[in-house]
């Protein structure tokens, strides 16, 4: 509850018939979880999601539009059949993760608020969808720790490294 997610479903009732679809406006729909802004039905089954997660939600008409239905749209009592797929949530509580993945054995000095660092980098989403690299620029990304050169996160996340130390960094 409460946390921000961004998705696409498509909306059919039992028999297939297309009633809405978000691939269909080419947009994602971008909204908070668990507030009432969505039908109960769709609430509930976001719930739990992973990204790139698919679930295929049935929602009945009392978790739906009920005996009312939507006008034009949605007939009174009808089921709904979502098939959604998740592409990212966040919430603002959410913090920096850092995982360690090599930290060499003798670590002469860790990184500190102020320090110069030179580090390589790839840069992706949850999902794997990869948005920049310092590989493919020639060289190191070379800047200073907490110096406002950085977003937050990275200042974050670079903290307390060891020269030849490897990290995966998740930023939100």
């Amino acid at each position: 509850m409460g946390d921000f997610v961004r998705y696409h479903y498509n909306g059919t009732f039992e028999d297939g018939k297309k009633f809405d679809s978000s691939y269909d406006r080419n947009t994602l729909v971008a909204i908070v979880v668990g507030v009432g802004r969505l039908i109960t039905g769709m609430d509930r089954g976001l719930m739990g999601m992973c990204v790139n997660e698919r679930r295929r939600l049935i929602v009945p008409p009392h978790l739906g539009y009920g005996s009312i239905g939507l006008a034009g749209l949605i007939p009174p009592d009808a089921t709904l059949y979502f098939d959604v797929v998740l592409l990212d949530v966040w919430n603002k509580e959410d913090t920096v993760q850092v995982s360690t993945l090599l930290r060499p054995p003798h670590c002469p000095r860790m990184v500190q608020d102020g320090d110069f660092v030179r580090y390589h980098y790839n840069g992706t989403l949850l999902d794997g969808t990869s948005f920049d690299t310092s590989y493919s620029k020639g060289g190191t990304y070379d800047t200073y720790v907490g110096s406002g050169w950085l977003i937050k996160g990275m200042d974050q996340g670079l903290l307390g490294m060891c020269p030849g130390e490897r990290r995966k960094i998740i930023i939100p």
